[in-house]
């Protein structure tokens, strides 16, 4: 684990230790937890995963995933390297609906195949690069698997204005941006073929009270449809990939 990793990691387990909401024990905005969310049970909704399959929430944070997955009748496991989380979603977890466990991204405590599903959401932000992840994601998955993906992107307007304040106070970046490109190459790389890839669009935390029109038709479609716009308004991606 590198040095930016541990920094990560001391923050996860001082935010599960100060903090009782979900979205402040993974280090969300409400309405940025309140989004994805939506989003994860509209892919559900289309049919993402066949009825039972067995799943891994990979940085599992407060449990949320693991909570709405099992809702949904999938056996699903979460894992996170920081136990404090870990607490806080087990308590989270009444009927004790998942299992939980201990362990790191680059180095998943499962054999091969383990999984029909994994998701990855806000975790390579906190990772020094992709590569370990993705092919650890790409081994504990069974083939035909699929695994869904969080990237932060790197050329949102409010990304790039907070990198180049830092650039320019000398000061490192807090978190890591990787373009879509770059992850859906490193996805294919270790077997995991990129079938989809959507828009996560999310209010600035100091305007919440734009999150409303975020889903107005019109502007959904311009965002599909504009380049400009589409490389510029989503604060994060989310690649689906399918284990070949």
């Amino acid at each position: 684990m590198t040095g930016f990793e541990r920094q990560w990691q001391s923050r996860f387990e001082k935010f599960a230790t100060r903090h009782q909401p979900d979205h402040l024990v993974s280090g969300w905005s409400a309405a940025g937890l309140r989004r994805r969310l939506a989003a994860f049970e509209a892919l559900l909704d289309q049919g993402l995963l066949d009825g039972g399959a067995r799943a891994l929430e990979l940085g599992c944070g407060a449990g949320t995933y693991v909570r709405l997955l099992a809702k949904r009748g999938h056996p699903v496991v979460g894992l996170d390297y920081s136990l404090p989380s870990l607490r806080r979603a087990m308590a989270a977890d009444l009927p004790q609906a998942g299992r939980y466990v201990a362990g790191d991204a680059s180095c998943l405590p499962f054999p091969d195949g383990s999984f029909r599903a994994v998701t990855c959401i806000g975790v390579l932000q906190a990772q020094e690069g992709p590569e370990a992840a993705l092919t650890e994601i790409g081994r504990v998955l069974e083939p035909a698997g699929v695994a869904v993906v969080e990237t932060l992107n790197p050329w949102n307007l409010l990304a790039a204005a907070r990198r180049l304040s830092a650039f320019l106070r000398h000061q490192p970046t807090r978190l890591r941006y990787g373009s879509p490109g770059e992850v859906e190459r490193v996805m294919a790389s270790r077997g995991l073929r990129p079938v989809r890839r959507l828009s996560i669009l999310l209010p600035p935390r100091s305007l919440p009270g734009i999150e409303g029109m975020l889903g107005r038709p019109w502007l959904i479609r311009a965002i599909e449809t504009v380049p400009g716009v589409r490389a510029l308004a989503p604060q994060a991606y989310w690649i689906v990939g399918v284990k070949a």
